[in-house]
């Protein structure tokens, strides 16, 4: 689908980085879009920005201040909202203040990075589905019978980080592990709450390394053994943007995919998680790319990869028994 117009998009987190070019995309194909965020000023400027961007001055384009880890503020702030959304983005979170190995970040860094990544997904998907349920009540008496069912879609933007196990992540890496497993299980829950008035797709994005400001104030804290691991330490050009990713996860939305990979590594990644997960497509790629996961590079990546952190054991002089 290149063509939004008409269809209602909530966007959480939407207001800078990610989910402010996931809007801007949508804007331009004539979509009515919401973003939610904590911070006024900047939800002020974004939606500035794309009021200038939406090529029909009959989009509605709001910015609403919200916590999105406070329940019940989500709950009462999605009910005053004129319209139900087609489609809801979850992108709020990060993990500027929360990198670091596990021993040195402290018990509040876990939980503020749990909250941030994980809670700011899970609470407007939960008010959001059980909204769109109870609307489909009405909804299902004035439609009759005949003609086709509505398509409503929850994105989850996960991580890369989800399906690897790279050192300096940790407390980021959890919350994006769970991401994907409410997508999975939501999944198979939708064949529940769909029927002929509505039918209920889930999607989760794993993007990769990309450039945001967020992503450089990360590089200023970030373990040198992550950058490594991920291959960040290069030049910004050298890495994607936020724009090249936000466009991957709306077109392969219109597309209904699961899973959303944004680039060839992150597809071998996935390949060797896939669990209960559908496979993409046919099947053909995912099922190669897992085996050549499973049996070569994982191999070569755990031997490195655990070579890479001995190593940095001992440049700092740090050993498990605490001698030095």
């Amino acid at each position: 689908m290149t063509d939004y117009t008409g269809k209602v998009i909530f966007v959480a987190g939407g207001s800078s980085g990610l989910g402010k070019s996931i809007a801007e995309i949508l804007v331009t194909r004539g979509a009515h879009v919401t973003v939610f965020g904590r911070k006024v000023k900047v939800l002020e400027e974004t939606k500035g920005q794309l009021l200038g961007l939406a090529p029909s001055t009959k989009q509605e384009i709001n910015a609403v201040q919200l916590d999105l880890t406070d329940a019940e503020q989500v709950v009462k702030v999605f009910a005053e909202q004129p319209r139900l959304p087609d489609a809801l983005y979850c992108v709020a979170g990060g993990c500027v203040s929360q990198l670091g190995f596990f021993t040195d970040l402290s018990t509040q860094q876990l939980e503020q990075c749990m909250q941030s990544n994980y809670l700011t997904s899970i609470y407007p998907a939960h008010a959001l589905l059980r909204a769109w349920i109870e609307e489909d009540k009405t909804y299902a008496a004035a439609k009759g019978k005949g003609g086709p069912a509505r398509i409503r879609d929850i994105v989850f933007i996960s991580s890369a980080a989800a399906l690897c196990n790279v050192p300096g992540y940790i407390a980021y890496a959890a919350p994006k592990c769970a991401q994907r497993a409410i997508a999975d299980t939501l999944r198979q829950e939708a064949a529940i709450y769909s029927t002929s008035t509505s039918q209920y797709k889930m999607h989760v994005a794993f993007p990769n390394t990309f450039v945001t400001e967020a992503f450089i104030d990360e590089q200023k804290t970030k373990p040198e053994l992550t950058k490594r691991i991920e291959s960040s330490n290069k030049p910004l050009e050298k890495l994607d943007t936020a724009e090249y990713i936000a466009n991957t996860i709306v077109k392969r939305v219109a597309k209904g995919d699961f899973a959303i990979l944004s680039d060839f590594d992150t597809e071998v990644l996935w390949s060797n998680m896939l669990g209960s997960s559908p496979k993409r497509g046919l099947g053909v790629l995912d099922s190669v790319l897992g085996l050549l996961s499973g049996f070569f590079v994982w191999p070569v990546l755990r031997f490195t990869w655990t070579r890479m952190c001995r190593q940095a054991g001992k440049d700092t002089a740090v050993k498990i028994n605490g001698t030095k």
